[in-house]
């Protein structure tokens, strides 16, 4: 799909995941390295246990489809190397500390005066502005000041991150998603932009929008595992099986009660019965013990039940289960489980390369998505260092795709009166819901697309039944997530199973350009709305389709949400403690992972719908895409058959590595030491030099740090430590992390107004782009807001058509409109 584009990658371990992006979508990306190559090269884990730069299964799994070229960067040949690849390139991506490129000659403003049509993305831990710009960090202490570490884990512990870096890929996603933006910009004024991406503000969506729960005024949310707290009272999730664990979806929800009445059912087929369980109202259940309709110990004799009945089943016997009566649950599994699936291999979902130095042929995770005309390719294994030097040398001088006489040709003209919005012009018809969805389409909305966002009354999106919500009261038009999720839409309510709705949804169809939908596989076939149905409408039609295990294959009824898909892809055994059961990680985290990956489907295809004219499907698993965040360990089990066991915080290459106490309840400092000079300096600052020599003895050097962190005020602690050259941050809590003073100054929060509640606040958008500022919404998503105008602006119909519908029921209950 992005055959035309060349990329400079001049990232290392913060950045990879981007340009391998890229590179899986066909962009030429050629990884620059050091003369000792990149430091990404110096992650474990390693190839059969060998440390070395050629046995970096960190670095196979994110360079995949790259060349590398080695150049001497210390060097003025080296540097103008690469300003002469610069110069005919599209892309560049670079995740140095803020100023280091500059330093070097190879900064935005100078190589953008070479190249005006460079789009330069920059990925560093807390932007490239800002009181935190330079602060030293590190897988831990990100995710610790992102907020997702506080909530992550069991209460009477430390924070727990899951054991594979993960914040790096967060941002990563996100490059790419900000990369293609400014990319569909440039196509209209010719020019590129810088791309500032920030690990921190990235991370911080899997927190879930509990960075709300202050100017929401809800009550903060709190380190949990194994269940939830409803006004106060513990509703356990998670029960002990014959061989493991298994983890329930929130059966209690207006949008999901029915799946506790199948479970229900299930047991009681198998001799555990309560009939007076299976006459409570369970998709009322939560809000019913929130307003005190339900006593305290309501959910006591459901927890019994089933308790009872599933210390009776193993994992297999559950899966099974799920997937025949579709069950809101999931067994706890290992990544080997589903590396090994039937499921994935029904999938073909592996691709398979020989590196050159091993040549042992391996198992790599597949493609992120399936495209249905432009299919993701394996072309290349991961490059030796410096492989593609002289085959890059020969090449001949290339000019940018997007210049004048190009190789690729841009449909229109440019326009120096057009908007800064990139994305002006794409209409798309969202039938996404939740998160992985709809914060997708939200990004697009965010830069100038017309999302129509259709929803259902009778079947509530369960974004508005979970919190944060406006003054921790649960109503459907103030839970923060849902309005974030869907800020900049148009939104409509719709029963599409109505011949009215039907219709309207087929018009809607032919007006615009992408369609998207999250049922369950074969939903809207059944609705007559599936991808060859809507060709007939619109020949060159985008359509995705987004669900936990993908269109085909024989898990493809698992029905659920991201904690769920997080459990069965292996997860949540890598965020626990030894001897405990799996405690992570916070939240739906595949849907988390799933909102880039649509986003970055969703653009790509349109590029080569604007290059060739061609429309196509995309089935997405957000399964597979979150693989793509576990790919280290994906390719330690298929490499070297190991499987990383829970470890609680600590770290392959590093130590100290952890979460230490610090004054207050509750209160913890991440420390991350990288090398022997940063915990010399930890030394002297705790005035321990007996410990100097000792720094291997990690119980000992982890006791004396703690005995030193426990009484010391948090924010003084992170100063002096980062002083020291350490990379330190605080894990932050929800009240935290709202006034982060790193977050604050990329204006990360804005209100809008709100028909119930005068003002409602917003997550901002994570992408910061020089020349296309995200475009801020002005209200909040009420039910049917913008039907008129949809109905009436968009397609055309009358007022006495639109009545006619409304008479009909095609929009709900009569309030909707």
């Amino acid at each position: 799909m992005l055959k035309p584009y060349r990329v400079i990658d001049l990232s290392n371990e913060r950045g990879l995941l981007c340009g391998q992006i890229l590179a899986d979508l066909g962009a030429d990306v050629i990884q620059v390295e050091a003369l000792a190559g990149s430091s990404a090269r110096q992650c474990g884990p390693w190839y059969k246990g060998e440390p070395g730069p050629e046995n970096s299964l960190f670095f196979w799994a994110y360079a995949r489809n790259k060349r590398s070229l080695c150049l001497d960067l210390e060097s003025s040949e080296g540097i103008a190397e690469i300003k002469k690849l610069v110069a005919g390139a599209d892309f560049l991506i670079e995740s140095g500390i803020p100023g280091e490129m500059d330093l070097l000659g190879l900064g935005y403003d100078e190589l953008s005066r070479e190249n005006p049509g460079l789009i330069y993305v920059s990925i560093s831990g807390f932007g490239q502005k800002g009181p935190k710009a330079k602060w030293h960090n590190t897988d831990l202490t990100q995710m610790a000041s992102s907020g997702v570490a506080y909530l992550s884990g069991d209460a009477d512990r430390p924070p727990v991150r899951i054991c594979v870096p993960q914040a790096h890929a967060h941002a990563g996603g996100d490059a790419a998603v900000g990369a293609l933006i400014a990319h569909f910009e440039r196509k209209q004024s010719g020019l590129g932009q810088h791309v500032d991406i920030s690990v921190q503000q990235s991370t911080t969506l899997a927190t879930m929008f509990r960075s709300l729960d202050v100017p929401l005024e809800q009550a903060p949310a709190e380190r949990l595992s194994g269940g939830v707290h409803i006004v106060g009272q513990f509703l356990p999730t998670r029960f002990l099986l014959r061989d493991g664990y298994v983890v329930l979806g929130p059966a209690y929800l207006p949008s999901t009660g029915h799946f506790m009445n199948r479970l229900l059912q299930y047991a009681a087929e198998e001799g555990f019965a309560d009939p007076s369980l299976m006459d409570e109202e369970w998709g009322a259940f939560a809000i019913r013990m929130t307003t005190g309709e339900r006593p305290p110990n309501a959910y006591e004799p459901v927890a019994a039940l089933l308790t009872e009945f599933f210390a009776t089943k193993t994992k297999s016997e559950l899966m099974a289960a799920a997937l025949k009566r579709k069950l809101l649950l999931a067994p706890m599994l290992g990544i080997e489980s589903i590396i090994d699936s039937e499921h994935l291999a029904e999938r073909e979902f592996e691709f398979t390369h020989a590196h050159r130095d091993h040549g042992t042929p391996t198992r790599f995770p597949g493609p992120f998505a399936k495209f249905s005309n432009t299919p993701i390719q394996s072309r290349r294994p991961p490059p030796t260092l410096g492989q593609h030097n002289a085959e890059i040398a020969d090449e001949a001088p290339r000019s940018p795709a997007t210049t004048t006489g190009a190789s690729v040709e841009i449909t229109g003209s440019i326009d120096p009166q057009h908007t800064d919005r990139p994305l002006e012009g794409v209409k798309i018809l969202d039938l996404f819901w939740v998160l992985a969805g709809p914060g997708a389409t939200r990004m697009l909305a965010d830069y100038g697309a017309t999302v129509v966002r259709v929803e259902s009354q009778g079947h509530l999106d369960t974004l508005r039944v979970i919190p944060p919500y406006q003054f921790s009261h649960p109503h459907l038009e103030g839970a923060g997530g849902f309005q974030s999720a869907n800020a900049n839409k148009l939104g409509i309510t719709l029963e599409i199973s109505t011949d009215g709705g039907k219709e309207i949804l087929r018009d809607l169809v032919e007006w615009a350009d992408v369609v998207t939908e999250s049922f369950a596989p074969g939903v809207i076939e059944g609705l007559g709305l599936g991808y060859e149905a809507l060709r007939e409408i619109k020949p060159d039609i985008v359509m995705i389709s987004s669900c936990l295990m993908g269109q085909t294959g024989s898990w493809r009824t698992f029905t659920g949400f991201g904690n769920l898909a997080a459990s069965v892809t292996g997860f949540s055994s890598l965020a626990s403690w030894p001897g405990r059961p799996p405690s992570g990680p916070y939240g739906a985290y595949t849907d988390f992972i799933g909102v880039r990956y649509n986003a970055v489907s969703i653009l790509a295809a349109l590029d080569h719908r604007d290059r060739t004219g061609e429309g196509q499907y995309i089935d997405m698993s957000q399964a597979e895409a979150a693989l793509q965040f576990l790919a280290p360990a994906y390719l330690d089990y298929t490499v070297n058959g190991e499987l990383r066991e829970a470890v609680g915080n600590e770290d392959l290459e590093h130590s100290p590595h952890g979460f230490y106490p610090c004054a207050g309840d509750d209160r913890w400092v991440a420390i991350v030491v990288t090398s022997e000079l940063q915990f010399q300096a930890l030394c002297s600052l705790m005035e321990r030099p007996d410990l100097l020599g000792h720094r291997d003895d990690r119980d000992r050097v982890d006791a004396a740090i703690s005995e030193w962190t426990a009484n010391q005020d948090g924010p003084n602690l992170e100063e002096s430590l980062q002083a020291a050259g350490i990379a330190a941050h605080r894990a932050l809590d929800t009240p935290e992390l709202h006034a982060d003073e790193q977050l604050q100054a990329r204006e990360h929060y804005y209100e809008v107004t709100h028909e119930i509640y005068q003002t409602h606040t917003l997550e901002s958008s994570r992408l910061r782009l020089s020349r296309s500022p995200e475009k801020r919404a002005e209200s909040a998503l009420c039910f049917g807001r913008d039907a008129r105008f949809v109905l009436e602006s968009i397609l055309g119909y009358s007022d006495d058509r639109i009545d006619a519908l409304r008479n009909d029921g095609v929009f709900g209950p009569p309030s909707s409109d």
